[in-house]
């Protein structure tokens, strides 16, 4: 028997259905229990948001952190000789993530908020659905098996094997010297507020479609070649 051993290869490719924007509030200061306040005000106002988004359907959850603070050090110019002088300030800091399913929504909560002091984009994040993403593995991991056994096929036919019969599959990183593959969600933001027709503003957001790729390798074995 002879062993051949073959790769294949799916994609399936969707519009992003969900779309996470993190961010984090933060304030300095030299004085501790007013950085925090700030913090904590602002960061409660995000979260009272977050909180109405999820409870009108526009966002599907939110998570946020409590806030943390630490002490450094800065130095800025003395009036005395030209030196500089040593600061004692304090920073804190507190994080929120919103998932969106409403990308209007988004948009427009996004122009509110980059006005906000204190406030920073961190990053906005483009995902599929749980069920979507599984639907479309399944459908990707059937046509790389097929496309498996038609290589190895191939191969087959042209040295004159005969049939092939399947010995086993690897998903991309079990088979030993593998890598574990995969594929990073993209997404693009224009950053920046537009002024639509309406009167309001929104930040134009450009979500790119998400690509689900499957990458399987198998091995197979095929007969003696036939005598002549």
């Amino acid at each position: 028997m002879t062993r051949i051993a073959v790769e294949g290869q799916a994609k399936r490719t969707h519009p992003a259905e969900r779309g996470t924007v993190h961010l984090h509030v933060a304030f300095s200061g030299t004085l501790r229990n007013d950085v925090v306040a700030q913090v904590a005000a602002t960061h409660t106002i995000l979260v009272e948001q977050a909180k109405e988004h999820v409870a009108g359907g526009a966002a599907e959850r939110w998570d946020a952190e409590s806030v943390h603070s630490y002490v450094y050090d800065d130095r800025i110019k003395s009036s005395q000789a030209g030196g500089k002088q040593r600061v004692r300030r304090f920073r804190a800091s507190a994080r929120l993530s919103v998932t969106f399913r409403d990308f209007e929504a988004l948009s427009t909560w996004l122009a509110d908020i980059m006005d906000v002091d204190g406030v920073e984009i961190d990053r906005l994040a483009w995902t599929l659905t749980d069920e979507t993403r599984r639907t479309l593995q399944a459908e990707a991991r059937i046509e790389a098996a097929e496309e498996t056994m038609v290589r190895a096929q191939s191969y087959a036919d042209a040295l004159g094997l005969g049939p092939v019969a399947p010995v086993a599959i690897y998903e991309a990183g079990l088979r030993g010297g593998g890598n574990g593959g995969g594929n990073a969600p993209m997404y693009a933001m224009r950053a920046g507020a537009m002024a639509d027709p309406g009167g309001g503003a929104h930040v134009e957001l450009q979500p790119r479609d998400i690509d689900v790729d499957i990458t399987l390798s198998a091995d197979y074995e095929a007969g003696a070649p036939a005598e002549g």
